[in-house]
């Protein structure tokens, strides 16, 4: 294997492993929109309490949206009878986590703010 051959093989790599970061992350994001519009509509006042964390995770997604190499995913369906706010931080510093990895990863300058952006949220 030439050294052309592993750099290329190198790349390829890492771009499949950073496709598979951004739509895990993705998928994630859409999950905690569904579990907090869930959670705001069993509780009295629900859209007050949990409005803010709602929109955030709606900007995050649309933040990573925009990432290049995000070309096409697919979301997963919501399985969580009992959704608890623990259960979304988890997720949220998961995905945070998730995001974070995939900048380092990406090579293009676009893909690595939109990852950023979307970790903010």
């Amino acid at each position: 294997m030439t050294s052309n051959d592993r750099s290329r093989a190198h790349h390829d790599v890492r771009t499949a492993w950073l496709l598979e970061l951004l739509t895990a992350a993705l998928d994630d994001l859409a999950h905690a929109e569904r579990v907090i519009t869930a959670l705001a509509d069993q509780t009295p006042d629900g859209f007050i309490a949990w409005g803010i964390a709602e929109t955030e995770a709606a900007q995050a997604r649309q933040s990573l949206i925009q990432a290049p190499s995000l070309k096409t995913a697919t979301t997963s369906a919501v399985t969580d009878s009992t959704p608890t706010a623990d259960a979304l931080h988890d997720l949220a510093a998961k995905t945070s986590r998730d995001l974070v990895r995939a900048a380092e990863l990406a090579t293009d300058p676009a893909d690595q703010m939109a990852c950023l952006q979307a970790a903010l949220h």
